[in-house]
């Protein structure tokens, strides 16, 4: 029997989604190191106590992990100023994402975000078979008055990652109560804030403060970005007490492992490591602005641990010549035109740029 018989029309129309270019196969291919630069990790790596914490631990690993996650959920509660009740955590912030699909999706319900963000946010959309309503950018940011116009009493989530992945983009506070304001109570707004640690400008919006305010708001947040523990998966969402009942209906048993909890302890406490991370993102970035600018290359300016580059030509042609020249970086999804560089060290940035002068 050929299997995809069996299959529902819509998954099989579905591209299985493959991290692109991992760096230790194309280490193999090419037979030298690549300097990767295409999945915004820290390139600093992480706390030095998470590590720690987490050999710690593996002698511990034979019993299934604590399902609620009840210390680090009761440390993020604290540091939060709310209930533990109004936390959870999962493998990955994207994990949570699929778990609000999961429980808004029903035949009709419709998704709305923007049309050059996450991948992850369309994934989803068609794993369920659910209509994605993608709102063209506005300067490589989210439309958010666009955005209004196109809400229907189908839609029943908005995604909006802030800052914005692959555009490096933010929605201000101001952008943001605006909208806020006439989102329909139907509605769960998604708010993405992985890079939220980077952003340094008072118009960034307290998203918590939504929250606090009985909103539909869901809040996605990890330990992937700033803290470097994007290998052990382990994120958390925050929201009313109600809105996290609900997603505990859909959530898979036992979804974020013991040390990955661990870790995620230790590496939150020391906010010496984060600080030293975040100040060289913007260092480096400051770095690559200056050298994308020398070379005549447009940019936008990022408040994450990445940099847009608009090429004006198509993006894929140059991010397999710089694939051949061992540095990976991506295409940028909703913007053919563009690539998404993660900020490395300053040696990855300089040999980036040093293999963009070949490539171009």
């Amino acid at each position: 029997m050929n299997f995809s018989q069996i299959l529902p029309e819509h998954i099989q129309r579905i591209a299985a989604y493959r991290s692109e270019n991992p760096a230790e196969e194309i280490e193999r291919e090419l037979g030298m190191p690549v300097v990767q630069l295409g999945m915004n990790e820290n390139p600093f790596g992480p706390s030095p106590k998470a590590v720690q914490a987490a050999r710690g631990y593996l002698e511990k690993i034979a019993p299934y992990p604590d399902d609620s996650g009840y210390f680090l959920r009761q440390k993020l509660a604290a540091h939060y100023g709310i209930s533990m009740g109004e936390i959870i955590i999962s493998s990955g912030s994207s994990d949570i994402l699929a778990m609000a699909y999961h429980a808004l999706f029903e035949p009709g319900a419709e998704a709305l975000t923007g049309e050059a963000s996450f991948v992850v946010y369309y994934q989803l959309a068609e794993i369920l078979n659910m209509p994605i309503v993608r709102v063209p950018m506005k300067e490589y940011a989210f439309d958010l008055q666009a955005m209004v116009e196109r809400i229907t009493p189908k839609t029943r989530l908005i995604v909006l990652a802030n800052p914005n992945n692959p555009t490096g983009t933010i929605v201000s506070r101001s952008e943001l109560d605006q909208f806020m304001k006439k989102v329909p109570d139907h509605v769960l707004v998604i708010l993405d804030e992985a890079y939220f640690e980077y952003v340094n400008d008072p118009a960034y919006p307290n998203s918590l403060e939504y929250v606090r305010a009985g909103k539909s708001v869901l809040i996605l947040r990890t330990f992937s970005k700033v803290f470097g523990l994007a290998g052990l998966r382990i994120g958390y969402g925050i929201s009313t007490s109600e809105i996290i009942a609900s997603l505990y209906k859909v959530r898979m048993a036992f979804n974020t492992n013991s040390v990955a909890q661990v870790a995620a302890l230790a590496a939150w406490d020391d906010r010496d490591h984060v600080q030293k991370s975040v100040s060289m993102n913007r260092a480096e970035l400051d770095f690559l602005y200056r050298g994308l600018s020398q070379r005549q290359v447009e940019y936008v300016p990022s408040y994450a641990n990445f940099i847009l580059v608009n090429l004006q030509k198509p993006a894929r042609a140059v991010t397999s010549a710089l694939l051949r020249q061992g540095v990976i970086v991506r295409p940028a999804w909703g913007c053919p035109t563009c690539m998404r560089v993660s900020v490395g060290t300053h040696d990855q940035n300089r040999v980036f740029l040093a293999a963009l002068d070949k490539v171009r």
